[in-house]
């Protein structure tokens, strides 16, 4: 029982920590659906990738599966202000769209 209290403390901490790292929020789904899950590794692959496309603060991190590809979408909002939401192919890597939100 004392394992399971020592488990959850650690995992708010790395969670927290994640928040941090990131600069934002970050949203959680429900692992129901196991593609709907991404790992830590894959998360931060996504992040950096989409931020080194378009540096700003990220505000949101999701994964998606669309038409069979799985994509991480980011929320970045630039130093002027500009908001994007960019889509990661979490099997390529690559940024595959960027669309400009309002």
């Amino acid at each position: 029982m004392r394992h399971h209290r020592c488990a959850g403390g650690i995992l708010a901490g790395l969670w927290a920590m994640l928040l941090v790292a990131t600069g934002g929020t970050a949203v959680v789904t429900h692992a129901r659906d196991a593609k709907s899950v991404l790992t830590a590794d894959q998360a931060m692959a996504c992040i950096r990738t989409a931020v080194a496309a378009r540096p700003g603060l990220v505000k949101k991190v999701e994964v998606d599966d669309e038409d069979g590809e799985r994509l991480c979408e980011v929320k970045i909002v630039t130093e002027t202000g500009q908001k994007y939401e960019l889509h990661v192919d979490l099997d390529t890597n690559t940024v595959v769209k960027t669309e400009e939100e309002d």
